[in-house]
């Protein structure tokens, strides 16, 4: 009954607000935690992206972190299993991705893009869609792919050195050992004396 309840509530009313906006126009909807299969397949048909912003919630969870707030933590906790299936429903239909990390990504933030792909990855995409997701995907969404978001000739890019194949660990993404931008070198661990 209480399952039943809730995925009446979910494709009814929870995402009335994404809804209208694909039926506006939009190119992107994100956060998307209580996406029904309506409103997914119209983001099929219209082209529209999903950028879930996982890792947002992700901190919101737990203390710490950019959104330090014990009521964020409670209304979090409940959403993340909510999130799960909003991401697995449209891996099926066939809906792109692209990925956010939906903080201010200074120093201090604990959201970053390498830790979204994990989180996609653990909801259900294979290794590489999630990875193209952060990449391809993202300059796509963004209009930009002729300039960026794929190791080519000509096109810009910034590169970071991993201990390990992301197809077969994701998690090796979290901990870049070289990371280069706009073809300077940012960080060399690889570098003993730095």
């Amino acid at each position: 009954l209480v399952s039943d309840w809730s995925s009446a509530v979910c494709s009814s009313d929870l995402d009335e607000g994404a809804a209208n906006a694909v039926r506006a126009g939009v190119r992107s909807i994100e956060h998307g935690t209580f996406l029904s299969e309506k409103t997914l397949q119209m983001m099929k048909e219209n082209n529209v992206w999903f950028v879930p912003t996982y890792s947002a919630l992700a901190d919101m969870s737990d203390t710490g972190g950019d959104y330090d707030d014990p009521g964020l933590q409670i209304r979090a906790r409940f959403m993340m299993p909510q999130l799960r299936v909003a991401i697995q429903r449209p891996i099926k239909i066939g809906v792109k991705f692209a990925t956010g990390a939906d903080t201010e990504y200074s120093r201090r933030s604990v959201a970053r893009v390498s830790g979204e792909i994990a989180y996609l990855v653990d909801a259900g995409l294979s290794q590489l869609a999630a990875i193209q997701a952060a990449t391809i995907g993202g300059a796509e969404l963004l209009g930009i792919a002729a300039k960026t978001g794929a190791l080519e000739p000509g096109l810009e890019a910034d590169l970071i050195a991993v201990d390990g194949n992301p197809l077969e660990h994701i998690w090796v993404l979290q901990n870049p050992l070289l990371i280069m931008s706009n073809g300077q070198v940012v960080l060399n661990a690889l570098d003993p004396s730095k």
